[in-house]
Formats: C-alpha cells, sequence, structure tokens
C-alpha cells in the first residue's frame, strides 16, 4: 500500500507541477502581494485536487496536509532558498556569471533546482503518506 501511494503521489507531483502549471504561474506564485498569493492558491488548489485524485482520497484533513507545505514552498520558493543556504546553485549567480560556460551554468541551475524543489515536495508527500495514510507501516 505504501509503494502504491507513493508512486502514485510523484505521478499526481510530475503532474501538476510540470504538466499542469504554466510558465507564468511557476514564475508568479511566489512574487510579492495579493497577485502573487491568489497565483499561488490557485495553483495549491490545482496540486492538492490532482495528488489527491491519483490517490482517490478525498478528507479534507488529507487535502490540507497536501495543500499547507506546497503553499510554505512555492510561496517562498523555498527550493531557491535551500540552495543559497547551502551555497549551492542559485539562479542569480548563473545568470550573473561572467564565465564562458554561462548558458550551461544556467541550464545545470536550472536543472538543480528543479530536483531539489521536487524532493522537498516529495518529501512532504511522503510524510502524509507515512504519517497519516499508512500510519502501520503498511
Amino acid at each position: 500500500m505504501f509503494s502504491e501511494l507513493m508512486l502514485l503521489a510523484v505521478l499526481g507531483h510530475f503532474v501538476a507541477d510540470f504538466v499542469l502549471q504554466p510558465k507564468k504561474m511557476a514564475l508568479q506564485k511566489s512574487a510579492q502581494g495579493a497577485k502573487g498569493f491568489f497565483v499561488c492558491m490557485t495553483h495549491v488548489l490545482v496540486y492538492t485536487l490532482v495528488v489527491c485524485g491519483f490517490w482517490g482520497i478525498w478528507s479534507p484533513l488529507v487535502m490540507i496536509l497536501v495543500a499547507a507545505p506546497h503553499w510554505v514552498l512555492d510561496r517562498w520558493s523555498l527550493g531557491n532558498a535551500w540552495l543559497k543556504m547551502i551555497r549551492g546553485r542559485t539562479f542569480e549567480e548563473a545568470f550573473n556569471s561572467s564565465d564562458k560556460y554561462r548558458e550551461f551554468d544556467i541550464a545545470f541551475t536550472s536543472i538543480v533546482y528543479v530536483v531539489v524543489d521536487a524532493t522537498l515536495h516529495i518529501l512532504s508527500l511522503f510524510a502524509v503518506i507515512k504519517l497519516v495514510l499508512v500510519p502501520h507501516g503498511a
């Protein structure tokens, strides 16, 4: 049961965060002000419905536990904050680089950011599965 729920969570995450999220939404969800707030809320609503739809679980508690960490991670771009904290690859450093491989640095930094961000999201879904959906380690 755990493995199936985890696979469905990863699939739901990829569909909601990559297939259904337009570029404009990805760029604006952490913007200051009301617009950023509402863009993030819209994305998180879609994300939550997709992940819970993959699971076939519509419990309000589960929906809140899926939505809340996703909102926090996206609203404050915690993937980027994590990279800054560990002095990892950041968009600012890649963009401002004068290195002859600047374009490669920007591309690779984008990949690193996506992996870090997705890992943080999937860890939050792992916690929901492990602690709420399958509390007895099935």
